[in-house]
């Protein structure tokens, strides 16, 4: 009995230790395998985890761009509301502007005949008056009548040059003034000083004294002075240069048929 026992315990203590070793290596397999997902699944999860990084950083400039831009949105609506009230401030101006030029039209109508005839006017004055300045104001006269023909210049800027004139003429009505011009003397034109109290009296004395005269009114001529007239030309003329201190002075504001 003994004999035959032996080989089968042999038998059997050799057939387990086989299947071990190929249990162990099924697990060795296993467990790479095992290792090899893993880490392929840890890659995975890396590179996801890399794109959710930027789509987020992606989105946050995203929305820092959104929140800008509504910021200047609001803004500009801001802006656009303020310039239509200001376009709409012009629109109206404009109409005011256009009825006012329809009834500046109507006023043209009446205000230049009129401006024409004061200039007109103007100008007859001057003739008619003594004759001091004449250059200088008859100038002024054709200046305004210059004026009257420009297009660039306004209608109320052409009434105050018009109305400057006449407060100009009226001046000379209330001053006492010397001033130098030349004058025709026996044909031959001679500088004189000539002296102007107020629209009375015109006179003149020639710079070397030899001669004088002065405007009368009745004949609208130029008559000679005598010896006493120049000299109070000639002291008239220094109080009025301020040469000599105010004093009473003789002249003559008519014609002295008994001089």
């Amino acid at each position: 009995m003994k004999y035959i026992y032996l080989p089968l315990v042999i038998s059997i203590s050799i057939l387990p230790s086989t299947l071990v070793a190929q249990e162990v290596e099924v697990d060795k397999n296993l467990v790479k395998e095992s290792i090899l997902v893993s880490t392929k699944s840890i890659q995975k999860s890396g590179l996801t985890q890399d794109q959710i990084i930027n789509l987020d950083e992606e989105t946050r400039i995203l929305l820092a761009d959104f929140q800008s831009t509504s910021k200047e949105y609001e803004s500009l609506k801001l802006y656009n509301n303020q310039v239509q009230k200001i376009i709409n401030s012009q629109l109206n101006e404009i109409e005011n502007i256009i009825v006012k030029i329809g009834e500046l039209d109507q006023t043209n109508q009446r205000i230049v005949p009129l401006m024409l005839k004061m200039i007109d006017g103007l100008e007859n004055f001057i003739l008619l008056d003594l004759p001091f300045l004449m250059s200088e104001r008859k100038g002024r006269v054709s200046n305004l009548k210059a004026t009257m023909d420009r297009g660039d210049i306004s209608t109320s800027e052409k009434f105050r040059l018009i109305t400057e004139a006449y407060k100009t003429e009226l001046e000379y009505g209330r001053t006492i003034e010397a001033y130098r011009d030349n004058i025709v003397i026996d044909d031959t034109e001679t500088s004189a000083d000539f002296l102007r109290i107020g629209r009375i009296a015109l006179t003149y004395l020639t710079v070397d004294g030899s001669k004088g005269g002065y405007w009368d009114t009745s004949t609208s001529s130029w008559e000679k002075a005598t010896s006493s007239i120049k000299r109070s030309t000639a002291d008239a003329l220094k109080i009025a240069t301020k040469q000599s201190p105010p004093a009473l002075i003789k002249i003559p504001v008519y014609r002295d048929e008994n001089e």
